[in-house]
């Protein structure tokens, strides 16, 4: 599951994501989840990868991996919504504590790439890239040949950084 806010490239995320999926020889499937479409709504996208078909088109309640693009939307029902043994993915320059030690916490300081590199439009992409280094379920090569095709060369060193720069938080509760 993907958790933004409109505007910030959480449905084309999922996207890339289950394409990348397809291209690693796996199943899956994309569908975003949003109410009123206004900039700065919350928005939700699901991606299913499995290495079988996928049927059930049934929403979704319980992830293995949760990506969180600001530590704002980092919320009580998310947390209960991640299964045991899962993964938050979140953007944020601090690292929070979270009240279950059965999920596994990546931070990415994903704003400040995105000054770095002087593209602050492709916050999706820096999620991308760590999502992709905290599960290795997708090669990054894989999601850096579709970011290139789509959005140009430029953006490759938005999802290489932010998979290198992914820190994993060891979590006490």
């Amino acid at each position: 599951m993907f958790l933004g806010r409109g505007g910030q490239g959480v449905v084309t995320a999922g996207r890339i994501v289950a394409e990348a999926a397809l291209r690693a020889g796996l199943f899956s499937q994309s569908f975003p989840e949003f109410g009123p479409e206004r900039s700065g709504a919350p928005v939700r996208s699901y991606v299913r990868i499995s290495d079988e078909p996928i049927y059930t088109r049934a929403p979704m309640e319980n992830f293995d991996v949760a990506v969180v693009f600001e530590e704002r939307l980092l919320d009580s029902a998310i947390m209960e919504s991640v299964r045991s043994g899962g993964i938050i993915v979140l953007g944020s320059e601090s690292t929070p504590e979270l009240p279950r030690g059965d999920i596994k916490l990546f931070v990415i300081g994903a704003r400040r790439i995105l000054e770095e590199l002087r593209k602050p439009r492709s916050l999706n992409l820096a999620m991308i890239g760590a999502l992709c280094s905290a599960t290795k379920l997708i090669p990054l090569q894989h999601v850096e040949d579709i970011v290139v095709r789509r959005f140009g060369e430029e953006n490759r060193e938005v999802v290489r950084r932010a998979a290198q720069l992914v820190v994993s938080v060891e979590q006490t509760a």
